[in-house]
């Protein structure tokens, strides 16, 4: 797979994790991270031949955004971020983050200590003017509109793992999963084919999350990303990128289709 990796490609989700005597640990976090540099991170892009990357903020770091912000200063531009702000954050704080590379807020609603919506929603008019986006990391069962929670924030939405079903709950025939897909049709939001082994009850190449990712890529193409969620934070088996890449190829064979996933979309999302 890695010589089909078109130039120019986005790894659109990953995570940096320093020294804990550096960067202090949230107190609550819900697992206990491994050590991840840059240079870590940067050699695996390498590998892989992907030439841009986007860092996540962990929620293992609660509102603390220093160490994904140093990861950014020192990828020379290589590198952009997804921050999660402190509540009372100030425009001085995201516009900062601006210039550090963060383009876009993380909701993070599964692990605590991440952003109530609420809080980003009253953000809207900065996001829209720094031309940030949303990630959404949730359970999307407690929604009753799916549609109109995505269009309060205002900026484009983008969620997290494929709207991250249940185990085991990934045929797109799923009503939550039909309302996600037609959402990503109507350009209502973003869907980053990622982690399929959060999302599965069998072990790679994950068939059962195969069906969702190429319904999705079938849907709106133009409306998805993907990533390796490197370095698999929180899993119980090690994951191998090349099991990540070989199952991309079996979801996406069609080249066009997947510059389009791994060059274009990400580009207009965080270039």
């Amino acid at each position: 797979m890695t010589d089909r990796v078109p130039e120019g490609a986005w790894d659109c989700h990953a995570h940096v994790l320093g020294d804990p005597a550096e960067y202090p640990l949230a107190p609550g976090r819900s697992y206990e991270p491994p050590m991840a540099s840059l240079d870590a991170y940067l050699t695996m892009l390498d590998r892989l031949g992907f030439e841009r990357g986007v860092l996540v903020q962990p929620s293992v770091y609660g509102f603390d955004n220093r160490c994904m912000l140093d990861a950014l200063d020192a990828s020379r531009g290589r590198l952009v971020g997804v921050a999660v702000p402190s509540p009372d954050a100030t425009r001085a704080d995201l516009e900062a983050m601006h210039r550090t590379g963060v383009r876009a807020v993380r909701c993070n609603r599964l692990n605590p200590g991440g952003l109530d919506p609420e809080v980003v929603v009253g953000w809207a008019p900065l996001l829209l003017e720094l031309g940030w986006h949303v990630e959404l990391h949730l359970d999307m069962a407690p929604v009753p509109d799916l549609e109109a929670f995505v269009r309060r924030f205002g900026v484009p939405v983008v969620f997290d793992h494929m709207g991250r079903p249940e185990p085991g709950r990934t045929d797109p025939h799923e009503p939550l999963l039909r309302r996600l897909a037609g959402l990503a049709r109507a350009g209502a939001c973003f869907v980053k084919l990622s982690a399929p082994y959060r999302l599965t009850t069998s072990g790679a190449p994950w068939p059962d999350v195969g069906p969702l990712a190429r319904e999705l890529l079938a849907v709106a193409p133009h409306a998805c990303v993907w990533a390796t969620d490197w370095p698999h934070v929180d899993t119980p088996k090690a994951i191998r990128q090349d099991d990540l890449l070989a199952v991309l190829a079996e979801w996406c064979p069609d080249p066009a289709v997947l510059r389009t996933l791994l060059v274009e979309t990400p580009r207009g999302l965080y270039g």
